[in-house]
């Protein structure tokens, strides 16, 4: 079930926004509250919740006990079981918006850069209505989908600061890296960080922890930058659309001339 934005308007451009392992959409919804009234005019969020049900993650309790159950976007071996796709699928069917880019915090972050490097990579199966992704306290490594582009990691693998490889994954799609100076996981930001072109990659670190922005300063500073980003894509699709339209016109021109010629 998916949960939408403070105050929908169902013709604003709309944000996937995946949570954190051992939490839920109701949950990071609530911590997104001060950026959803920040984006009310701009963008539509829609929260959608993990398929597998788990612990709390940490952090979570006690103020969110009671509000279970929590949920992750992978089982305990780093393994989708194939349910993730379908699932954002049917949750972005159901809505009926139009999407535009992914938000990930924390584990969600994972999955939102995994999705992003299957349009670049153009799987067949990719998330292509994604323009950019905005990644919030992410961990490591990056979460995909297909096996092709990432093998599976069991979990023990990356729970330790001393695990040093790495993956062949380079984003070049736009994007925010969001890392709390107090994060206790900070260095699996940092490693996602590593995963995106620095070209194409914007880095705020901000004096916080394993949290979304709380400092009304800081969630305008994203809320700016997201707005920025989502313009910039825009942009380009527009050239794009330009670029079609007068190879068409071009094409068009040549046949008739091509006819007169007969």
């Amino acid at each position: 079930m998916a949960i939408q934005s403070i105050v929908p308007k169902p013709d604003l451009p709309c944000l996937l926004c995946l949570h954190g392992g051992g939490t839920s959409a109701y949950i990071l919804s609530i911590q997104a509250r001060r950026l959803q009234r920040v984006l009310a005019n701009h963008f539509r969020l829609v929260f959608v919740n993990g398929p597998f049900e788990c612990p709390a993650g940490p952090g979570v309790l006690p103020f969110f006990e009671g509000m279970g159950p929590y949920r992750r976007w992978v089982d305990a071996d780093g393994d989708d079981k194939g349910k993730v796709r379908p699932l954002l699928r049917k949750t972005m069917a159901e809505d009926g918006g139009n999407f535009v880019g992914v938000l990930g915090f924390s584990q969600g972050a994972r999955l939102a850069l995994g999705l992003l490097h299957e349009k670049q990579e153009k799987h067949p199966e990719a998330f292509n209505e994604f323009g950019f992704g905005v990644f919030i306290c992410g961990t490591y490594p990056p979460l995909g989908l297909s096996s092709t582009l990432f093998p599976i990691t069991p979990t023990a693998l990356f729970e330790s600061q001393d695990w040093e490889d790495k993956h062949d994954c380079i984003l070049r799609i736009p994007s925010i890296h969001v890392m709390g100076e107090k994060d206790p996981f900070l260095w699996k930001s940092k490693l996602l960080v590593q995963c995106s072109e620095p070209s194409s990659a914007t880095v705020m670190e901000l004096n916080t922890g394993h949290q979304l922005p709380v400092r009304p300063v800081d969630t305008q500073r994203l809320a700016d930058r997201i707005i920025r980003l989502h313009g910039n894509h825009q942009r380009q699709l527009d050239a794009e659309a330009v670029n079609l339209l007068e190879k068409g016109l071009e094409q068009v021109e040549v046949t008739e001339i091509a006819l007169q010629a007969r």
